[in-house]
């Protein structure tokens, strides 16, 4: 006899049955219990339920991990134990994605116009594979290099992860040289990673006028207690001048540059514009980042490694001394550049005791009135 959940996603009394779609109500269920209960509720609902496991074991786990409890509202109702009782007024078998009314955001540094039947040139199809084969071994990475340094007029990117500093590099070149705008969308559980490299290279990425970064995720599966479970972005393809697209499973990390086995492909003609209007799709909902919350952090960092100095007496050299004088102008310089106080809060980042010898530098004047400068600390 079928049980309760066969009943439901293939209906009563059809022959033959239909496939199953896309939806599960069984699945839905089970979900609801991974997030409420953690791994062990979702085994004992597959068990009571008498369904086949559907999740591997890294999905468990990634999905238990990911899961972003509800922000506020009452506690919801339990969830009902059987699948039948899925189906009276409090389902969500009527919920909706999360739906925006504001504008989608512009592509503002421009975009190549083609027409619907405009011609992008002749079809073509360039397979890479890596590691490779003869002289070019590294062959995803260096094709990926030379259609960046081809392009003209626009760049559009759309990566899982990017890490990799030579790319980068060649994206800064091209930006800067030759002028080029580029769009990169990076999937948001990674960016934190794009970011880091940028601060390791000195990329100051306000300064970047012909560069737009922005980040994206996946779907967003809602459950009935208010919680969301937020999928990643696995695409990664990258549109050049609007008549060529590399896409593949490589990715803009060393390790898939060195050690990781990959392959890229190189379209040119009417398959263009199909990747064409993806990035436009993803790029209206990706999310824009705060690049002055970054900036700020960055000399955060510097200002707390300034005024937490201390040196012990036998080290009280003009080294450490010269070595204090240039961490406060490298932070001072900064400030200058972006005008933003960061100074007023040097007097209660130190604690001073008796035994401490004090070593301040003058007031500076800035905007028309004195600022004490950072001081620092040399304990006797």
């Amino acid at each position: 006899m079928a049980n309760a959940s066969q009943c439901l996603e293939e209906g009563a009394g059809r022959w033959p049955p239909r496939p199953p779609g896309p939806y599960s109500e069984a699945q839905r269920l089970a979900l609801e219990e991974l997030v409420a209960g953690g791994p062990e509720a979702l085994r004992a609902f597959l068990r009571r339920e008498q369904l086949p496991p559907f999740l591997s074991e890294p999905e468990v786990q990634a999905i238990a991990r990911g899961a972003l409890p509800p922000t506020a509202g009452p506690e919801p109702a339990a969830e009902p134990s059987a699948l039948g009782a899925s189906l009276d007024a409090s389902s969500s078998l009527t919920y909706f994605p999360e739906r925006s009314d504001l504008e989608p955001p512009a592509l503002e540094l421009g975009w190549p116009e083609f027409g619907s039947r405009a011609f992008r040139g002749l079809t073509r199809v360039e397979a890479h594979f890596q590691p490779g084969c003869g002289d070019s071994i590294y062959g995803c990475k260096e094709a990926v290099r030379r259609q960046i340094r081809s392009a003209r007029q626009m760049i559009a990117l759309v990566m899982d992860s990017f890490t990799d500093t030579d790319i980068f590099k060649d994206l800064l070149e091209a930006c800067s040289q030759r002028q080029v705008k580029a769009y990169i969308l990076l999937d948001q559980s990674s960016f934190s990673h794009f970011l880091k490299m940028c601060r390791d290279l000195g990329v100051d990425l306000e300064q970047e006028k012909l560069m737009r970064i922005r980040n994206i995720s996946g779907k967003t599966y809602y459950t009935r207690s208010g919680a969301k479970i937020v999928g990643k972005v696995h695409e990664k393809f990258m549109l050049i001048d609007g008549i060529r697209v590399t896409t593949g499973s490589y990715s803009f990390t060393w390790t898939d540059g060195k050690l990781n086995s990959s392959n890229i492909l190189i379209l040119s003609g009417p398959a263009v514009a199909h990747f064409d209007l993806e990035f436009r799709i993803l790029y209206s909902r990706s999310k824009p980042i705060n690049l002055k919350e970054f900036s700020g952090c960055k000399r955060n960092k510097v200002l707390d490694q300034l005024v937490r100095i201390t040196v012990a007496s036998r080290d009280v050299t003009r080294e450490n001394f010269l070595r204090m004088e240039f961490l406060y102008l490298r932070a001072f310089v900064g400030n200058l550049k972006r005008k933003r106080s960061w100074l007023h809060a040097s007097r209660e980042a130190v604690y001073v005791s008796n035994n401490v010898m004090h070593a301040s530098p003058p007031l500076t004047k800035r905007n028309g009135s004195l600022v004490m400068r950072p001081r620092w600390s040399v304990e006797r």
